[in-house]
This record gives structure tokens, C-alpha cells and sequence, in this order.
């Protein structure tokens, strides 16, 4: 099995799993009881918070534990909107982020949805336009799909000139790109356990310190009173775990790069065009084949023994083409729909490129689309 589907998911590495098994006697106590059993699984919370804020340049007060990165981009979003009557975002987000939007809709705030055309971010210059002091700007710095880089460094200045708040869904992110949010200025920021090898249901939003933030969910006053409910911590010790590889991670970000584009070029001379516009993160190559359907030819893969995706993983269950691809390109549609995801990570091998490629090739020569 080949497996590239890591913006779906990266494999939990071996550090991950020991330091889960190894927490796993004493993580089960609630961590917001007060008797030993409790005491010890705060404190393994508490370093996992930690950890957690380390890998983002922040102080672990300022970082809110969820169960997962759709949680954190709920509370992102949503939380911060309390007095905001405007919200801006763009056509190509993440469901957690557009969903919520959506939410936002349906609650009587205008929301704006700047366009991504052939897979160009909105420029500083196209969101400035938008901006007031009672406007949320809810945007990804890594489009999930193709892995564009938005120019969220720029976002913040020009939010900050209008005095407007920001959210940056930094999901695809960590771990691809450096992220240090005392640098970067913005209001919030989520992040996810599994995008870096964590376990699933595992997240954390960053919120800026001074600002309130309203819960989301109706419950206790656990994490100050931001989010409700027993965490989990033994998912959060692996969530430490993965972020103290963060580095690596960044480290082998050149090696990836350089065996995306072996694959993509590679694809790209068997017809594939590629989605997604520059620049992009070196983990992911999304490509479309005119003669195919995008679910058929990820199944003709598997057989294969290739992992990989038409696109967000918790969209695949509904087998429609990729709103992201069908948002970039309103008049080649044809795309969308034949949309394929192919993601790597650090534990990519030359080996499984070129296994990979041939067996890409074999597939496509079939044309059984």
C-alpha cells in the first residue's frame, strides 16, 4: 500500500504511538477532577497544551483545547462574530470554515465570498475594500485541496489597518510552513492534530489574548469557560507528540517538494492539468483528467494499491465534484469533476513515487473511465 493521502490525514509516527501508549493508565481520569487520578491527567493535558503552543510561538494560556480542527475552526469563526455584522471569507474554504460562514449567513450577517479565479488568492487590494471595524475575516492560509498559499502575513496588515478581526484556518499549515502567531498578528488560529500524525479528534484554537471568545457549544467551564466538555486528554498527549516533530517535519519539506513535482510532471505528461495556483505547498499536487471521473479513478487506484483522494475527506462521502476546483474554475467544469488529490508527507519514499507513477500510468492507459 502507497499511501498519499496526507492532507487528508499523516500517518502517526512512532513517537506518537508510544507516547500514547505510555500515557493511556493515566489518561483516562477526568482531567477536572481533583483526587490523584485527576491531577495526573491534567498534568498530561497541561503538557500537551504545551507542546501544542510551542509548535505555534505561543503561550499555552492562549490556546484553547477542541476535539478536532473542525471544532477549532467553529470556535474561530463563530466565536469571534459576536458583534461583527460583516463577514468576508473565500469561495474555496474548508467546510468547517464555510459551514460555519454559512451559520453566520442564516444569523443575518452579510457575507462576502471573494472569488479564487484559476486559483489566485484574493489580493490584499481585493479584501481591503470589505474591511471595517465590525467585519471577521474567517480565511485558510493552505487551501486543503491544492495546497495554495494564501498570503495571510499581508491579510493581517491590511485587517489591521481597518481595524477588522481575523481568523486564519491554519489546518494545512503547521508542519508545511512556519507558524508562529505571536508573529503573525492575527485574532485566531486553528490548527489539528491529525494534519501532523496526531490522532483524529484532537485540535486547538489560538485566540489572541485580551479578546472574548464565545463558546460554541452549551455545557461547563472547562478551558476557561471558552469550551465545554471533558477533553480528551489521551488524544491530546498524542497531539503533543506530534507537534514536538513540527520541525522535522518543516525539514523535509524540500525532499517532498522535490518528489511532488517528480510525480507531477510525470502526470502532467499523461495528460493531467493541474489545479491551483502558485504558490504552493510542496506536499500536495491536485490534478484533473478530462476523460475521467474523479471517484472512478481514485477507486481504479486503490486497486492498485494507492491511497489517495478527490479532495477533503469529509466531503468524499458525497460524490460530488470539488466545490474548491468548481469555485477556481467556473468555466471548466470539467475539472471539478475529475479532480484527483495526491498529498505527501515526510514519510514518502522515492520508492513509492515511482511505484506510484507506473501505477497511474497503467490505470490512465485503460481510459475505462
Amino acid at each position: 500500500m502507497i499511501y498519499l493521502d496526507h492532507h487528508a490525514a499523516a500517518p502517526p509516527p512512532e513517537a506518537v504511538r508510544h507516547a500514547m501508549q505510555e500515557a493511556a493508565a493515566v489518561a483516562w481520569a477526568n482531567p477536572s477532577s481533583t483526587h490523584a487520578a485527576g491531577r495526573a491527567s491534567r498534568q498530561l493535558l497541561e503538557a500537551a497544551r504545551e507542546e501544542v503552543a510551542s509548535s505555534i510561538g505561543a503561550s499555552a494560556a492562549d490556546v484553547v483545547l477542541t476535539g478536532g480542527g473542525t471544532e477549532a475552526c467553529n470556535l474561530g469563526v463563530r466565536g469571534l462574530a459576536a458583534g461583527r455584522i460583516r463577514v468576508v471569507t473565500s469561495q474555496v474554504e474548508h467546510p468547517a470554515v464555510a459551514q460555519s460562514v454559512r451559520r453566520l449567513r442564516t444569523e443575518g450577517r452579510d457575507v462576502i465570498a471573494l472569488r479564487v479565479v484559476e486559483g489566485r488568492p484574493p489580493t490584499p487590494e481585493e479584501l481591503a475594500p470589505h474591511l471595517a471595524p465590525d467585519t471577521l475575516v474567517a480565511i485558510q492560509w493552505i487551501n486543503h485541496e491544492t495546497g495554495t498559499v494564501f498570503p495571510i502575513h499581508e491579510y493581517v496588515q491590511v485587517c489591521r489597518e481597518h481595524q477588522a478581526r481575523l481568523f486564519v484556518d491554519a489546518t494545512q499549515a503547521l508542519g508545511k510552513v512556519p507558524v508562529d502567531v505571536g508573529a503573525l498578528g492575527a485574532d485566531a488560529v486553528a490548527v489539528a492534530a491529525q494534519k501532523i500524525g496526531g490522532p483524529a479528534g484532537a485540535g486547538a484554537c489560538w485566540v489572541r489574548r485580551g479578546l472574548e471568545l464565545e463558546p460554541v457549544l452549551d455545557g461547563g467551564s472547562q478551558e476557561r469557560g471558552r469550551r465545554p466538555g471533558t477533553p480528551d486528554t489521551l488524544s491530546m498527549v498524542g497531539f503533543g507528540a506530534a507537534c514536538r516533530l513540527t520541525r522535522e517535519r518543516l525539514a523535509h519539506q524540500p525532499r517532498v517538494t522535490e518528489l511532488r513535482d517528480r510525480i507531477e510532471s510525470k502526470l502532467l505528461r499523461l495528460g493531467g492539468v493541474l489545479n491551483g495556483g502558485n504558490p504552493r505547498t510542496g506536499t500536495v499536487s491536485n490534478l484533473s483528467f478530462r476523460d475521467w471521473k474523479g471517484p472512478l479513478l481514485v477507486a481504479a487506484l486503490d486497486v492498485e494499491g494507492l491511497c489517495l483522494s478527490t479532495g477533503a475527506a469529509c466531503s468524499s462521502g458525497l460524490q460530488e465534484p470539488s466545490a474548491v476546483i468548481r469555485a477556481m474554475y467556473p468555466d471548466e467544469q470539467w475539472r471539478a469533476g475529475s479532480a484527483v488529490r495526491i498529498s505527501l508527507g515526510m514519510e514518502t519514499t522515492e520508492q513509492d513515487i515511482e511505484t506510484a507513477s507506473h501505477a497511474f500510468q497503467r490505470v490512465l492507459a485503460r481510459g475505462d473511465a
